[in-house]
């Protein structure tokens, strides 16, 4: 079903999205560079904590790393919000966001009618349905003499059919879309929902973190799986086996030794589980 169901999706409704989230400061913008780009932007004039930033299409998006982020106009929900954690969330707990943003994303996605795959989180900045990604993650600070901000930057596949990719995402990406069997959401609803969820988690971040880890673990995509991944430019084997205190990954390496990963690249899976889910 890629018929013409999928731009009935709707635009944004910059309106309801306002009237919904009092003491945010929504900015709507139909085209632009990057959504984070431009919180940034904002952040550095003065703009107050919960900031939202939404597009209906980037042209210039971006993924960790530098990597591009493939969206066609008015499909997805492409949102950054600007955050002033203040003294509840100091800048050393700031990566807890990152976290905080994928478990808030998991709270949007489980929420949407029909969509009976349950979100998992794939470390450290991905969320997937049925073993594909749907959401990426991008969290980016600055601290000045007058105080810091931190950017949550997330992008939603929402209405994409397959051909929307590129060939050689299809088989590891999905949708909304896809996961309903061809039933566009709404994106102004889910990207209600997908903000409230955050402020919760952001509190969370800063009250409750353990508790956070917990239910990212149970929601790992990863845990328990042989993976192979490069940090600080090795590349290392291992079995994921939790997350630390920071939100690191947990790798138990082939000698018994666990190792904590604070930050990595190509994290891909080896092969199937590796036995029962340990402890965060």
């Amino acid at each position: 079903m890629e018929g013409g169901a999928l731009g009935q999706g709707g635009g944004l409704d910059a309106g309801a999205l306002r009237a919904a989230l009092p003491g945010w400061q929504v900015v709507y913008v139909e085209r632009l560079g990057s959504t984070n780009d431009e919180a940034r932007r904002l952040a550095a004039e003065g703009a107050p904590d919960r900031t939202v930033v939404l597009a209906e299409e980037q042209t210039a998006g971006r993924g960790r790393r530098g990597a591009r982020w493939v969206s066609p106009p008015g499909r997805n929900g492409l949102v950054s919000v600007l955050c002033r954690p203040g003294a509840a969330l100091p800048p050393e707990g700031w990566s807890r966001l990152t976290l905080a943003a994928a478990l808030a994303g998991a709270d949007a996605l489980d929420a949407v009618p029909g969509l009976s795959a349950r979100a998992e989180v794939k470390w450290p900045n991905d969320l997937y349905l049925s073993g594909r990604k749907v959401a990426g993650i991008l969290v980016e600070s600055a601290w000045a003499s007058a105080g810091g901000h931190v950017v949550v930057g997330t992008g939603f596949n929402l209405n994409l059919a397959p051909g929307d990719f590129p060939e050689d995402l299809r088989a590891s990406a999905t949708s909304v879309w896809m996961e309903r069997g061809g039933l566009p959401v709404d994106r102004t609803d889910f990207l209600i929902g997908y903000l409230r969820a955050l402020e919760g988690r952001i509190a969370q971040a800063g009250e409750d973190f353990a508790g956070m880890r917990r239910e990212a673990w149970g929601r790992s995509w990863l845990a328990d799986r042989r993976v192979s991944l490069t940090a600080a430019g090795q590349v290392l084997e291992g079995v994921v086996c939790g997350l630390g205190p920071g939100g690191e990954l947990l790798l138990r390496r082939d000698g018994g030794a666990v190792e904590s990963i604070a930050s990595a690249d190509g994290v891909r899976p080896l092969g199937e589980a590796a036995g029962p889910r340990g402890a965060a």
